[in-house]
């Protein structure tokens, strides 16, 4: 009979993101091209091109980007980058036309008259209660007295003398 005990068969996986062989070399340069390309069409004001960023979404030092010579790279691709986002095209992209404009803030006015509108039926239904229950409703306004704490704290206090 055997009388050893079983060595354990399933592996412990690790913990924490997975670790995988680094890239290096010609496939840290082919990730790096690619990754470029796709930066190209993002704004340079919320996604610089530069060697941070690339060593960043590579998950690479810098210094391996500065070893396999993508400085000259991330430096053409950044300023690719800055010529097709000029600022005025960025505010042409983003600026709707102006009868569009005009009709969403027509809508935005009308609701918040909508909103007012209600805030008020709202407020005469309370002075109308306060005045059939015999209250001048400005008093609401008047500012309350302060709290009578010496006389709660004297109510409380048991002599522990």
């Amino acid at each position: 009979m055997n009388t050893e005990t079983p060595k354990k068969q399933n592996k412990q996986k690790r913990r924490g993101r997975p670790r995988g062989k680094p890239l290096r070399g010609e496939k840290l340069v082919k990730a790096a091209h690619l990754v470029l390309s796709r930066m190209v069409t993002l704004s340079p004001k919320t996604d610089p091109i530069n060697i941070a960023q690339l060593a960043a979404r590579l998950q690479v030092t810098r210094q391996a980007i500065y070893d396999n010579g993508l400085k000259e790279v991330v430096a053409e691709h950044a300023e690719l980058q800055r010529k097709n986002f000029a600022t005025e095209v960025e505010a042409v992209i983003s600026r709707r036309p102006l009868e569009e404009r005009i009709a969403a803030l027509e809508k935005e006015n009308e609701e918040l008259r909508w909103k007012l509108d209600g805030w008020i039926e709202r407020w005469a239904s309370v002075e109308y209660n306060a005045k059939m229950h015999g209250l001048n409703a400005d008093q609401f306004f008047a500012p309350m007295p302060p709290p009578q704490r010496n006389v709660l704290a004297m109510r409380n206090r048991t002599d522990k003398r």
